[in-house]
């Protein structure tokens, strides 16, 4: 059976359609246009799963908390106009589908699911997938399975306070790993220090530069992998995982992220554990969220046929 799984962002919705043994078949993208409006975005999501050969189900990543429930997007600072829209029902009517055919889920937890499933957590029970981009995301797999906790919000290990004297996150609390180890922090902390970078937000020729050997680089990485640390020694403490992806934006990164990161986490956590702790880089890149999205619409699929969902 062919699955299409959609990744649905404030700039760009990103889709493909993956077989139930993992080889991915087609993927494209195209603008999300969020000034056309909720019902226009819709549109498109719906055109662009009908031009991918829609088969049975869809799945859909989306940044903000889900309302599993209803289907629908309860707050996403980035997507305001499709907050409340019955996302799952209006997907599925543009379809012809009934609403059990649309998954709907966090775009963090379908990234983690993607990199469990074909990417650098394959083979893992275990394994925290943490996209470092605008913000920090997070999606655990535990025991083989998503999850999300009672209310959805499992995982949200970017809103872990690694500094109470820290910045303001947009949460409203100071110091949130958020603060010092996404992109947009790293940015903010490189045109402190006056290092150079292509534009705002663009950490590649700071990256670069670090592999060539620039010490004020370097060093602010290890120090932003160092608060990254501390904010997974509190992951590490509770879970007691070892398998850590980083994804997202700066994970191209973790190579230069890690010594900061495994100082960080020797701070942190209880026990002699961090010699056995495995600090991956994601390996799906941009495809992590529709091929999750897709796995997510897969196994929901096969709960609801077992009746178990």
């Amino acid at each position: 059976m062919r699955t299409v799984g959609i990744d649905l962002g404030g700039t760009n919705i990103k889709a493909g359609v993956v077989d139930e043994e993992g080889r991915v078949l087609e993927r494209r993208s195209i603008p999300t246009g969020l000034s056309d409006g909720a019902g226009a975005v819709l549109d498109r999501m719906a055109g662009l799963a009908r031009d991918l050969g829609l088969d049975g189900t869809v799945g859909v990543g989306s940044p903000g908390l889900i309302d599993h429930a209803g289907g629908r997007i309860l707050e996403c600072p980035n997507l305001k106009d499709l907050q409340e829209v019955p996302m799952r029902d209006e997907l599925a009517r543009r379809l012809g589908l009934p609403s059990s055919g649309v998954a709907l889920e966090n775009d963090a937890n379908v990234a983690a699911l993607g990199e469990h499933w074909l990417g650098s957590g394959r083979g893992v029970d275990d394994v925290l997938v943490v996209t470092l981009g605008t913000g920090v995301g997070g999606g655990l797999v535990l025991g083989g399975r998503l999850y999300s906790g009672p209310g959805g919000m499992a995982g949200e290990v970017g809103h872990v306070v690694v500094d109470p004297r820290g910045p303001r996150c947009g949460c409203g609390r100071l110091g949130c790993l958020e603060t010092l180890a996404s992109a947009t922090a790293a940015s903010k902390r490189a045109a402190e220090k006056h290092l150079p970078r292509e534009a705002p937000g663009d950490l590649g020729r700071l990256a670069a530069n670090a592999r060539l050997g620039a010490a004020a680089e370097r060093e602010l990485l290890v120090e932003i992998g160092r608060d990254l640390g501390r904010g997974l020694g509190a992951v590490l403490s509770l879970l007691d995982l070892r398998t850590f992806v980083l994804g997202g934006g700066f994970g191209a990164a973790t190579d230069l992220l890690e010594p900061g990161v495994r100082q960080g986490l020797e701070e942190r956590s209880y026990g002699r554990r961090i010699a056995s702790v495995r600090i991956l880089p994601a390996g799906l890149g941009s495809d992590a969220g529709w091929i999750g999205a897709a796995r997510h619409a897969m196994t929901r699929h096969a709960m609801i046929r077992r009746g178990s969902a």
